[in-house]
């Protein structure tokens, strides 16, 4: 059996072909940069998600230890501070409104960027408890320990504001009963 006579392309597609064929080997090379950076980029975004999974991971085994050094330390120094008091904690987030301090914590935190300092959870607390304070919190079985980087005018006696990123979660969180206690 004798294969098919090729076909003659027509005189479109031969123009066309001339066109392109200057520019296909510029392309192919234009391609193939571009999968490498790409690749590149993707063995960073790896690499990054390791190191912060890698930093998650750590957190907590770091904190921990020091967690409980400074809740033996609390228990020693036999503060009245040191107990757990019953308190109201409501919740804020970032906002460009005078009330929400357009997202900027009194002692000047960027709460746009993190609702964390130094590892802990950023909160607004009352005049008695002082800036720089570690609480621990507990509120719907849940524990957190925050630093007192803020205030508020609602803010006063055993009122507590936790730090959120989003509007939506401040509102989930809304306003509940719990206790607390002065860590450090």
């Amino acid at each position: 059996m004798t294969s098919p006579a090729p076909q003659i392309p027509s005189i479109e597609a031969s123009q066309l072909a001339n066109q392109v064929a200057p520019n296909a080997l510029a392309w192919q090379a234009e391609n193939e940069q571009l999968h490498s950076i790409l690749s590149s980029k993707n063995e960073e975004i790896q690499n990054l998600k390791n190191k912060l999974h890698a930093l998650q991971n750590e957190q907590p085994e770091v904190k921990k230890p020091l967690s409980i050094q400074k809740n033996n330390q609390a228990e020693a120094s036999a503060s009245p501070a040191s107990g757990w008091q019953s308190g109201e904690f409501t919740a804020y987030y970032p906002a460009n409104d005078a009330m929400q301090g357009g997202g900027i914590t009194a002692k000047g935190d960027n709460l746009y960027k993190s609702i964390y300092y130094q590892g802990y959870r950023v909160i607004a607390a009352p005049p008695s408890v002082p800036f720089n304070s570690i609480v621990e919190i507990k509120v719907s079985g849940q524990t957190v320990e925050g630093i007192v980087r803020d205030r508020g005018g609602a803010i006063k006696g055993n009122k507590f504001d936790l730090a959120y990123p989003d509007k939506s979660s401040a509102v989930n969180f809304g306003r509940q009963q719990g206790s607390w206690r002065l860590i450090k």
